[in-house]
């Protein structure tokens, strides 16, 4: 006797797009709307990342992409992932390239990451802060004197193409590790391919890289296969 045996696995939240506006994706949900900052996924390979940052009403979400919409049109079926955008962490990021959705870049193969942490979490409390101001020596005079950083704080860096901008970072990336044997996190958001694939070579050869966690992330979301064809020798 035979007897049908139902799937006990629960079925992904699906939805279709009702309108697109360059990056700006709006999606309806039939039966249950994604929660605010919901990574959802969609297109032929579901390569198109979008996460929601309002509800329109119970059944609408509107959402902003994080890679090229290119080929999504109206009533494209839109996966809700039922977590938001996650980055791995630990110790073996360490001396490793990755881009925006921490993919690795650097061909040394992937990692076997079993955790992982959302980009959204809660800020420290009020009450587990420094209330004291420290000076974040950087080793280098003209920044240390003229310009002290804070411990903890915040610092702009503004400049014309071609003038140092990375230099300097490198420096204060190399200073960090020499001085403080510390750990430097590098984002180059819209950096130019030439540009992070110098200074991935500048920290290998300078002995920093072991150190280091370099994030890259182009403008054109295009930098992953670029990135990688440069590295080749």
């Amino acid at each position: 006797m035979n007897e049908n045996k139902t799937n006990s696995q629960p079925q992904p939240n699906r939805g279709s797009v009702a309108s697109v506006k360059g990056s700006v994706i709006d999606v309806h949900f039939p039966n249950r709307i994604p929660a605010l900052y919901s990574l959802l996924v969609t297109g032929e390979e579901q390569q198109i990342h979008l996460e929601v940052m309002a509800l329109l009403s119970t059944d609408t979400v509107r959402c902003i992409a994080l890679t090229s919409t290119q080929g999504l049109a109206r009533s494209a079926t839109v996966i809700d992932t039922g977590r938001t955008l996650e980055v791995p962490v630990g110790e073996q990021l360490l001396g490793r390239v990755f881009d925006v959705f921490g993919n690795t870049l650097d061909r040394k193969g992937e990692l076997d990451i079993s955790k992982r942490r959302s980009i959204h979490q809660k800020p420290v409390p009020v009450a587990e802060r420094a209330t004291t101001s420290e000076i974040f020596t950087t080793g280098i005079k003209a920044i240390d004197v003229l310009s002290p950083l804070e411990r903890g704080g915040k610092a702009g860096l503004f400049g014309g193409a071609g003038v140092g901008k990375t230099v300097l970072i490198m420096e204060m990336i190399h200073n960090m590790v020499g001085q403080y044997e510390g750990v430097s996190i590098f984002c180059g958001i819209g950096e130019r391919i030439r540009e992070a694939v110098d200074l991935y070579r500048e920290a290998k050869e300078s002995g920093v890289l072991d150190n280091t966690i370099l994030l890259f992330g182009q403008m054109n979301e295009q930098l992953a296969p670029d990135f990688e064809l440069a590295m080749l020798p």
